[in-house]
C-alpha cells in the first residue's frame, strides 16, 4: 500500500517520548503524524485528513478532550482513542460522549494501544460507510478536481478574506461555505446564511441591514440585520448574482467600510462578520455587461473558489451515490444494500444537469424503491437508463442511409445544442463559449436545427440572448 492511500493517525501528546514510541509501534500499519500540544493537533486537524486521533489527556493550555470536540467538528468520521495517567470517571464520561472508541490508562503496553487504533480505525471505515475521504466536514470526494477545491478552501478558511464560491445549481456552495466557516477561527461563532433569489428585493436590504422603529410602515420595534445577527460569525449571501443592482451599491460601500446602517438611522454601526458569497451564474460575463456591478465584483474577487459540476468529475459519483444510499437506509433502519452495475452504468452515464442535488434525490427515491434489495436500473428514473432521443420518432430505417444519417445528425444537434442552453440557464453567450462558437452561430445553428427550450410552463421557445438582442435570420450555408 502507498503511503498515500494508508490510513493516516494523528497522535497527540506533550511529551517526546510517548511520541516517538507510538510512531514507532504504529508505523508498520499506518502513516502517523504527530503533534506536541493541542493547539497543534488542531491546525493539522484543518488541514490533513486523519482517520484515527490519539490524544492525551492531560496537556497544557488545550487538553486532550478539547482535541476531540475539535475533532468531532473538524472531521466527524474520524475514530477518536484518549491516553491518560489520570483516569477519572467524568473525563470518561465526557470522553464517550464525544465518541471516543477507547480509553488507554497509562502506562499501557505499546501493543494495546496498536489493537485499540486499530480498532478504532475499524469502526471509523465501518462509520464512513466505505464511501471515499473525507476531503472537507461534511464532503466527501476522490476525484482530483474536488482535492484542489478542498485544498483551496483550507488555505482560504483561516484568513478574514471575503471568498466567493462559483459553480452550477446543485454544486453544493452552501455545504463548502459551511466547511469553510468550521475550518476557521470563527467555527465557535454562528453561520448565518441568506439567499438573495428568495426574498423580494424590497425586503432584501431590511433582512441584511436591519432598521429602526417608524423607518416604514409596520416597523414597530428596532430589529438588527443578518450582518449584525452574524456578529463574530461568518455571513454568507447565496445567489448573490439576484441581488437588486441598487443593493449592490450598498453593499459594495459595506464591504468597503466595513459598517453598516440600519434603515431609517443615521449612524453607522461597525460589524465583525465574514462574508462569504456565492452564485451559479457567470458573474464576470454580468459584470462586463453592465448588469451586476464591477465595483462590487472586484469587492468580492479576492478568494474565489470555482466549483466543478458533477459530470466533470464523475470519480465522485459513484462515492456519493453510495453515501447518500448509506444515509438514508440507516434513517429508515434499513441496511445499504449497494448498487447492480446496471444500475451504477446509468449513474456513471448520467450528465447530471442537477448535479449533486439531482444525484442525491434521485437516491433517496431510489431507497423507497429498492426495499432491502440492491439498487436496479429499474429502481432509477427513466431518464438514466434511456438514450438521447435520435431521429425524433421518424423510422430511419425506413430512409436511405444519408437520408437516415442525416436524419440522425440533426436530432442529435437539436438534442445538444437545446442541452447545453439549458444547463446555461437560456444564455445564449455562455451557450455558444461551452461550445466553442461564436454566438451569432449559436443562434443559426438554434434555427437550422429547429431547437428549442422549455421554459417553467412546457412552452418551448429559443430564449433572447443575456443582452435580449434578436435572433439573426438564418443564412444556413
Amino acid at each position: 500500500m502507498s503511503a498515500f492511500n494508508q490510513p493516516v493517525v494523528l497522535v497527540v501528546d506533550d511529551h517526546t517520548n510517548m511520541l516517538r514510541l507510538m510512531t514507532k509501534v504504529l508505523s508498520a500499519d499506518v502513516r502517523v503524524l504527530t503533534a506536541h500540544s493541542g493547539r497543534e493537533a488542531i491546525e493539522l486537524l484543518s488541514r490533513e485528513i486523519v482517520n484515527v486521533v490519539l490524544a492525551d489527556l492531560s496537556m497544557p493550555e488545550i487538553d486532550g478532550l478539547e482535541v476531540l470536540r475539535a475533532c468531532k467538528r473538524l472531521q466527524p468520521d474520524a475514530g477518536l482513542v484518549l491516553m491518560t495517567a489520570y483516569a477519572s470517571v467524568p473525563s470518561a464520561v465526557e470522553a464517550l460522549r464525544l465518541g471516543a472508541f477507547e480509553y488507554l490508562t497509562k502506562p499501557f503496553e505499546p501493543e494495546a494501544a496498536r489493537e485499540a487504533v486499530l480498532r478504532a480505525l475499524g469502526k471509523a471505515h465501518g462509520s464512513a460507510a466505505n464511501v471515499g475521504d473525507e476531503l472537507l466536514p461534511g464532503m466527501i470526494g476522490v476525484s482530483a478536481k474536488m482535492r484542489d477545491v478542498a485544498k483551496l478552501v483550507r488555505k482560504f478558511a483561516p484568513s478574514q478574506a471575503t471568498a466567493l464560491l462559483l459553480g452550477e445549481t446543485g454544486t453544493g456552495k452552501e455545504r463548502i461555505a459551511r466547511a469553510m466557516h468550521l475550518l476557521s477561527p470563527r467555527a465557535s461563532a454562528r453561520f448565518v446564511a441568506v439567499n438573495c433569489a428568495a426574498i423580494p428585493s424590497e425586503l432584501l436590504e431590511s433582512e441584511l441591514f436591519g432598521f429602526v422603529r417608524g423607518a416604514f410602515t409596520g416597523a414597530t420595534k428596532d430589529r438588527a440585520g443578518l450582518f449584525e445577527e452574524a456578529a463574530d460569525g461568518t455571513l454568507f449571501l447565496d445567489e448573490i448574482g439576484e441581488m437588486p443592482t441598487a443593493l449592490q451599491a450598498k453593499l459594495t460601500r459595506v464591504l468597503e467600510e466595513r459598517t453598516i446602517r440600519r434603515l431609517g438611522e443615521s449612524r453607522e454601526r461597525p460589524f465583525e462578520a465574514r462574508i462569504l458569497a456565492a452564485t451559479h451564474r457567470d458573474i464576470e460575463t454580468m459584470a462586463s455587461a453592465g448588469t451586476f456591478r464591477e465595483d462590487l465584483w472586484y469587492r468580492l474577487n479576492v478568494a474565489t473558489i470555482r466549483i466543478p459540476p458533477l459530470r466533470e468529475r464523475p470519480e465522485d459519483i459513484e462515492v456519493l451515490a453510495a453515501k447518500f444510499l448509506h444515509e438514508f437506509c440507516e434513517k429508515e433502519g434499513n441496511t445499504a444494500p449497494g448498487f447492480t452495475r446496471l444500475a451504477l452504468s446509468a449513474l456513471n452515464g448520467y450528465a447530471w444537469p442537477g448535479n449533486v442535488r439531482q444525484l442525491r434525490a434521485v437516491i433517496e427515491r431510489a431507497s423507497l424503491l429498492c426495499a432491502g434489495q440492491r439498487v436496479d436500473i429499474g429502481h432509477l428514473p427513466l431518464q438514466l437508463s434511456e438514450p438521447p432521443p435520435i431521429g425524433s420518432g421518424v423510422d430511419l430505417a425506413a430512409l436511405s442511409w444519408n437520408d437516415a444519417l442525416n436524419e440522425a445528425r440533426a436530432s442529435a444537434a437539436r438534442y445538444y445544442l437545446e442541452e447545453v442552453l439549458r444547463r446555461h440557464d437560456g444564455n445564449v453567450a455562455n451557450a455558444a463559449a461551452h461550445a466553442g462558437v461564436e454566438r451569432e452561430s449559436y443562434y443559426r445553428l438554434l434555427r437550422r436545427f429547429g431547437a428549442r427550450v422549455k421554459d417553467d410552463d412546457g412552452r418551448a421557445s429559443i430564449p433572447p440572448s443575456s443582452d435580449s438582442k434578436p435572433p439573426l435570420p438564418d443564412d444556413s450555408d
